[in-house]
C-alpha cells in the first residue's frame, strides 16, 4: 500500500492534471527554473505559503509603475479579464483582428498550453513592439528569461515581433515635483539577447512539466530562498537543526560540504574550516555556547561618554512623490536616539515627521540638535552613514554638522561580526537575532505590526495616507515609534552586555 502522503501528492497532481490548471505561466516557469521545490509548492500546496512584507511591496511597486507606463504610450486599450485568461485572450484577438494599429496593455497570448500577458504591445510597421515593464533600475538576468518565454508563445502564436524592449526605471530621474513622469522609464533594447535564448525555452517548458508530474523534489535551502521565498517557513522545517548554508558568505563553500555530505554544521571535521568566522560559528554551534572574545570587553569599555545610540527609519519609491528625489532613493522620515550620559543612565530622543511632506530637511535638523557635538554615535551598519551622505546631497548648506556626524560614527556590527556568535542566531548577525541571546526580554516578536524595516515602510505610507482613519493612524504612529526606539535601546544593551555583563 502507498503511504498516505503519496497518495495525497497522487490525487493533487491528479485533480491539477484535470481542472486546476489550463496553463502554464510565464511566471511559473520562472519558479521552475528558480527553484522546482517552489513551483511544486505554488502548484499544489499553496495554502504553505507565507506572504512576506518584501513580495506584498514589489507587487505594489510593480502594479504602479505599470501605471505610470501606460499613462507614457497614450491612446492605448488596456485588455481586462485578469482572473479569465481564456476571455482576455479572445479579447486580444479582437483587438488585433479590428484595429491593428492601437497599442494593446496587458494583450493575452497562448501556445503550447503556456499563456503570456504583454505589457505594453506596440504596432510598428505592420508588425509589433512588445515592451516588458519593470520596476528594477536595470536589465536582470531574469527579465531575458521572463521576456524570452513570452517572445516564443507571442510568435507560437503567429505574431509578428519586430522588436522587444524592457522599460526599467531610470535611477538618474530626478522628480520635478510637477506630476510629470515622461521619463521615468528608459527603454532598452534586448531583443537579440532575448532571441538567443529562444532555443532553451522548450527545455524549460519540459522541465516544468517533469516537476509536476513527479512528487515534490527534494531541494536543499540556498541562495534560491532568498530574498522573498514564500515557502521559507516551510521549508525550513525540513532543514536539520544547524544546517551548512547558515555559514555567511560562503555559498561555494557551502555546495562542497553539502557535496562532500555535511549538511548539519556540527558534523563538519576539525580543521575543514579555514575562514575566522567560519570558524566561529562551527565552534559554537558545535558545543552549544556562545563564543565571545575578550576583545570586545576593551573596544567597548574604551567608548568615551557620552554615548548617542542612533537608528533610522527610511523610505524609498520607485515612482518619487516629493520634489528633487529619485526613484528607490533611500527618504529618511524617522530617528530614534537613546543617550547614555554615564554608564546605564539613559535618556530617549525622537523624531518621526507624519506631514505627508518630504521629511528630509526636517529630519537632518531635528537629528543635528539631537546628537550634539561630541561624543560616539553608535550605529549598526553602514545605513546610517549613506543616508547622512545623501541627505548633505539635499542640503549642503547642512554640509559641516552632518559631516561632523560622519566622523562621530561609531558601526558595532563589525565588531559583533569578528568576535562574537550565539548557536540561536543561526548565521545572522541582525541586530534581531543578537538581541534575544543577550537581553531575552526584548523581543522584536513582542512589537505590534511593525517589526522589521519592510513593516515601518508599510506603517509609514499608511501614516501618511489622508484615507487611513485617525484611530488607525494613531496607532501606527505608536507601533512605528516603539519600533525604532528598541532599535537603539538594542545597541544600547549590546554594548553594556559585552562591556561588564558578560563576564
Amino acid at each position: 500500500m502507498a503511504p498516505a502522503s503519496s497518495v495525497m501528492e497522487i490525487d493533487q497532481r491528479t485533480q491539477y492534471n484535470s481542472d486546476m490548471a489550463k496553463h502554464i505561466t510565464k511566471s511559473r516557469v520562472l519558479s521552475g527554473l528558480r527553484c522546482p521545490k517552489r513551483l511544486w509548492l505554488q502548484t499544489f500546496r499553496p495554502e504553505l505559503a507565507t506572504n512576506t512584507p518584501t513580495s506584498d511591496l514589489t507587487i505594489a511597486n510593480g502594479n504602479e509603475v505599470g501605471k505610470v507606463a501606460r499613462l507614457n504610450y497614450p491612446n492605448g486599450i488596456l485588455i481586462e479579464f485578469i482572473e479569465q485568461p481564456d476571455l482576455a485572450v479572445v479579447e486580444t484577438k479582437r483587438w488585433l483582428n479590428s484595429s491593428p494599429s492601437v497599442p494593446l496593455f496587458e494583450a493575452a497570448f497562448v501556445h503550447a498550453g503556456v499563456l503570456v500577458r504583454a505589457d505594453i504591445l506596440m504596432p510598428v510597421e505592420n508588425s509589433w513592439r512588445v515592451i516588458e515593464v519593470k520596476s528594477s533600475g536595470s536589465v536582470k538576468d531574469h527579465h531575458l528569461i521572463d521576456c524570452a518565454v513570452q517572445l516564443w508563445v507571442m510568435e507560437g502564436a503567429r505574431i509578428d515581433v519586430k522588436q522587444v524592449c524592457l522599460a526599467h526605471v531610470d535611477t538618474d530621474f530626478v522628480y520635478a515635483g510637477d506630476g510629470n513622469f515622461d521619463r521615468l522609464l528608459v527603454e532598452e533594447d534586448i531583443t537579440d539577447r532575448v532571441r538567443e535564448l529562444l532555443p532553451n525555452v522548450p527545455e524549460w517548458l519540459a522541465l516544468h512539466r517533469v516537476i509536476l508530474d513527479n512528487p515534490v523534489p527534494a531541494v536543499r535551502m540556498g541562495s534560491q530562498c532568498k530574498p522573498d521565498c514564500q515557502f521559507t517557513d516551510h521549508c525550513e522545517k525540513d532543514e536539520t537543526e544547524y544546517p551548512v548554508s547558515i555559514l555567511p558568505n560562503g555559498r561555494r563553500l557551502i555546495t562542497d560540504l553539502q557535496d562532500a555530505g555535511y549538511d548539519d554544521i556540527r558534523a563538519i571535521p576539525e580543521g575543514v574550516l579555514t575562514n575566522n568566522r567560519h570558524i566561529m560559528v562551527w565552534q559554537a554551534t558545535r558545543t552549544n555556547q556562545a563564543f565571545i572574545s575578550p576583545t570586545l570587553k576593551t573596544e567597548f569599555a574604551n567608548l568615551p561618554y557620552p554615548r548617542f545610540y542612533l537608528d533610522f527609519e527610511t523610505i524609498n519609491f520607485v515612482i518619487p512623490r516629493w520634489a528633487g528625489t529619485r526613484p528607490h532613493q533611500q527618504l529618511p522620515f524617522q530617528w530614534s536616539c537613546h543617550v547614555e550620559r554615564q554608564r546605564g543612565e539613559l535618556e530617549h530622543r525622537e523624531f518621526l515627521y507624519t506631514s505627508g511632506n518630504a521629511p528630509m530637511l526636517a529630519f537632518a535638523e531635528s537629528l543635528i540638535v539631537a546628537v550634539e557635538t561630541d561624543g560616539p554615535i553608535i550605529v549598526y551598519g553602514t545605513f546610517e552613514s549613506t543616508v547622512i551622505k545623501g541627505l548633505i546631497e539635499f542640503y549642503p548648506d547642512l554640509g559641516n554638522p552632518l559631516n561632523d556626524i560622519l566622523d562621530r560614527l561609531v558601526n558595532l556590527l563589525p565588531w559583533l561580526q569578528n568576535h562574537y556568535y550565539h548557536p540561536a542566531m543561526k548565521g545572522s548577525w541582525s541586530i534581531k537575532t543578537v538581541l534575544p541571546t543577550i537581553a531575552p526580554d526584548l523581543d522584536y516578536s513582542q512589537l505590534d505590526d511593525v517589526q522589521n524595516g519592510t513593516l515601518a515602510q508599510l506603517a509609514y505610507l499608511d501614516i501618511i495616507d489622508p484615507d487611513t482613519p485617525p484611530v488607525v493612524r494613531d496607532q501606527k504612529i505608536h507601533n512605528l515609534l516603539r519600533y525604532c526606539e528598541l532599535d537603539t535601546q538594542a545597541m544600547f544593551e549590546v554594548v553594556a552586555y559585552f562591556e561588564g555583563d558578560s563576564d
